[in-house]
């Protein structure tokens, strides 16, 4: 599943990342490495997401979204 499915308050664990290099790279520097933790806060009207990672809230767009593979905490 892709992180741009998730509900707001769901809690999931980053599997791994689909796109260009550049991308990927960025995402990294962001804090979303294979195996952090991420909540779904809030989504947008267009599919935008606002998330918590480590200590910090990111806005995500739909495309960044959909380029994080994650899967559910049980």
């Amino acid at each position: 599943m892709v992180l741009r499915d998730c509900r707001p308050g769901s809690h999931v664990r980053l599997s791994g990342l689909i796109g260009s290099h550049p991308q990927r790279r960025r995402l990294l520097e962001l804090g979303f490495v294979p195996g952090a933790v991420i909540q779904v806060i809030g989504r947008g009207a267009v599919g935008g997401l606002v998330v918590g990672v480590d200590d910090a809230r990111l806005a995500l767009d739909a495309r960044t979204g959909g380029s994080m593979v994650v899967e559910p905490i049980a």
